[in-house]
């Protein structure tokens, strides 16, 4: 079982995670422009999935980080993920 930061809660980001928490893997979702979005997101992959206000926090216990955002995106959210 694999800890994942899914960072993006679009349609890839969404769909991976769902996967990902069925296979019996850990999964934190984050980056939204929607709270909400990432609770439900968290609450409809089930006991293994949580939500992350934060990218650091979604990524500092992951043994993967799967980033699904835009591609004029991609350098802050890495920049914010840190080492």
């Amino acid at each position: 079982m694999a800890t994942i930061a899914v960072l993006g809660s679009g349609n890839m980001g969404s769909a991976l995670g769902l996967l990902f928490s069925r296979a019996g893997h850990r999964v934190t979702y984050t980056y939204s422009r929607d709270p909400a979005k990432l609770d439900r997101l968290a609450r409809d992959s089930g006991p293994r999935a949580r939500a992350a206000l934060s990218i650091p926090d979604a990524v500092r216990d992951a043994r993967i980080v799967l980033l699904t955002v835009h591609w004029n995106r991609v350098r802050s959210v890495l920049r914010a993920a840190g080492s």
